[in-house]
């Protein structure tokens, strides 16, 4: 059965040439930008071919764009020097994309930068997609829950839904369309999203109502937002074909007492063993693991190394200026690079996104997500390991503050003041309390810039309708939510939007609710002023009425002397029921139900004959 949509409005159409802001000055500069190879050129390819495929370009911007779309270099494995990261997970599939409908639009012209035919171009760029649709759907992404990779990833799945001429590669890309949505559905408060994320930017997580999802959010299950053609999200806003799934429409739209626990990627130690075993597209070779290593960014470290030096080397990206701290190494014999890298330890290998056992709780008065145990000790890049929400627009999230040597040319080094973690914490979540840890006296890094002994939380006072601080203890109210956070040290009220804890071995609790659970504000602070927090050797402990949480540095989490897993399954929340390494995913809404089967094809929608509520209070 065709998937129908409970969203029938539809979707805002793309511009004519001389309306909407697509003028000859607006196609100059998709050009210009693809022409100079800058970082995001694909973005603008992307952009640039949904102009030449639908807004009826005069001949000579036509021709302009047809020769930059030509020249442009769509693959790591295209020789060229510039600032595009077209090996990320999230570049893969936007620059694939573009080479596909490139290719697809020029079968029979020579594209200047490789010699190749478009139609070449076309069938290497449709194996490539088919390989990363099937990997989103079997492991999920890398990038989980990124604000902003995920917007790109499904504006790229709507471009190619739309003009893309292989039947089972449209197909394909809906069914990862519908999973990308499925994840902004589950992890949405107040039609915001922020849970925990693996890259993340620190303008989108304190103001995640102007984040690059926020469009497709809108589009997707609210009113349909204004077309911003500048954006690559406008291909999702102005898509042609895709309709979002009823089953998904409603449970986006509800927000019920909500517990979702969700596995996302693999361990970097992981890959090779998946991918040889993968049902649909098995893999062993080097290049196709450096693929995979490089998506989720595991350039630099024991696992991927070699390989990547080896990948260095073959398709000559020692000119890369993005790789440029990595080529005094390529001379190095390859036994003794895993022995330089461990006595190095680059700060480089933070960036690797590892497996994420993501767990977000969610009323309709707040928000709490985390990052289950994830890689404590070790370095952070961009990973936003835990956040908690509130009506009003109030973000509250910590980290540790880093610094790095090295400084990227396309975006802002990291980590930083309040993106990733300089060291990240030992964190487990469980319902509406979450305990971190941190231990700042590991090993210095290369490339690591200066270590802050501290930490420090994100709190918006001024936005709260209410805030009691103590000496080491902080609460807040907005309507009917409440957050309070219990520290093992004394926090220092630096500014009205951010509380610091020092030292080397710091530690500190987060507990959300609101009215239903405590009755008033007060209740709430009488109860949090009961809890005990202590933090001894590698041992953090919480003591409350409601009872015990123990949390071991790298060893065991327990609840009321209760171990508990933080190994998760690919979907446990109400209507989505999925084991780690799916074949088939089946999504139940409260009149709706999705059934996605990855190797039959299969991607329908049914209605359910009798009252389904899928939506059950938390226990």
């Amino acid at each position: 059965m065709a998937v129908r949509s409970a969203d029938q409005r539809q979707p805002t159409p793309w511009p004519r040439f001389g309306s909407g802001g697509l003028e000859a000055p607006y196609v100059r500069r998709l050009v210009d930008f693809m022409n100079a190879r800058l970082y995001m050129a694909d973005h603008r390819a992307l952009l640039l071919l949904k102009c030449m495929i639908s807004s009826d370009l005069p001949g000579h911007l036509q021709d302009q764009a047809s020769e930059a779309i030509l020249a442009f270099r769509y693959s790591m494995l295209e020789a060229g020097s510039d600032s595009m990261t077209l090996w990320t997970e999230n570049h893969q599939v936007t620059a694939a994309a573009a080479e596909y409908l490139a290719g697809q639009l020029f079968p029979g012209r020579i594209f200047s930068n490789d010699g190749r035919s478009g139609a070449r171009h076309q069938r290497a760029a449709q194996a490539q997609l088919m390989i990363w649709l099937s990997d989103r759907f079997r492991f999920g992404f890398s990038e989980w829950l990124s604000s902003t990779c995920l917007a790109y990833d499904l504006a790229a799945l709507a471009l190619l839904i739309d003009h893309a001429a292989d039947e089972a590669l449209v197909e394909r890309a809906k069914m990862v369309m519908d999973i990308g949505l499925l994840d902004l559905a589950l992890h949405s408060f107040n039609r915001r999203f922020a849970p925990s994320m693996g890259r993340a930017h620190a303008e989108q997580v304190m103001h995640p109502e102007a984040a690059e999802i926020a469009p497709i959010w809108h589009s997707a299950f609210g009113q349909s937002p204004e077309l911003e053609i500048d954006k690559l999200t406008s291909l999702f806003v102005a898509r042609e074909k895709y309709q979002v799934p009823e089953a998904i429409f409603e449970l986006a739209t509800a927000q019920p007492v909500r517990r979702v626990l969700s596995s996302q990627g693999l361990d970097v130690d992981e890959v090779r063993d998946e991918l040889r075993r993968h049902p649909f597209h098995p893999r062993s070779q080097s290049l196709d693991l450096i693929r995979f290593w490089w998506g989720q960014q595991a350039i630099t470290t024991p696992e991927t190394i070699v390989d990547s030096a080896r990948a260095m080397r073959v398709f000559e990206l020692q000119d890369s200026r993005i790789l440029a701290p990595m080529r005094r190494y390529l001379k190095m014999p390859n036994p003794m690079l895993i022995s330089t890298l461990r006595t190095l330890n680059p700060i480089t290998s933070g960036k690797a996104l590892n497996r994420a056992n993501v767990q977000t709780i969610s009323t309709s008065n707040y928000l709490l997500s985390s990052v289950q145990r994830y890689q404590p000790g070790g370095f952070g890049d961009q990973q936003h390991v835990w956040h908690a929400s509130l009506r009003g627009n109030i973000e509250v999230f910590g980290n540790h503050p880093g610094s790095t040597q090295l400084h990227q040319e396309n975006r802002p080094p990291t980590p930083s003041h309040w993106v990733g973690n300089g060291i990240n914490p030992d964190l487990a979540q469980h319902h509406n309390v979450l305990l971190a840890q941190y231990d700042l006296r590991g090993r210095k890094g290369r490339f690591e810039g200066p270590r802050q002994e501290l930490v420090h939380i994100h709190f918006p006072f001024v936005l709260f309708d209410q805030t009691r601080l103590g000496a080491n203890w902080v609460a807040g109210r907005r309507g009917r939510g409440y957050i309070g956070i219990l520290g093992t040290h004394r926090f220092e009220l630096i500014s009205e939007t951010e509380l610091v804890q020092r030292g080397q071995r710091t530690g500190y609790a987060v507990l959300v609710g609101d009215e239903e659970e405590y009755t008033s504000f007060a209740f709430f602070l009488e109860q949090l002023k009961q809890y005990r927090l202590r933090l001894s050797g590698d041992h953090l402990t919480l003591t409350s009425p409601l009872g015990r949480f123990d949390l071991t540095w790298g060893k065991d989490f327990k609840v009321n002397g209760h171990v508990i897993d933080c190994q998760y399954p690919r979907y446990e929340a109400p209507g989505v029921q999925v084991p780690r390494n799916p074949d088939e995913i089946e999504v139940i809404g409260s009149g709706h139900a999705l059934r996605l089967e990855w190797g039959a094809g299969i991607r329908e929608s049914t209605e359910m004959l009798r009252d389904s509520r899928v939506y059950d209070d938390i226990d």
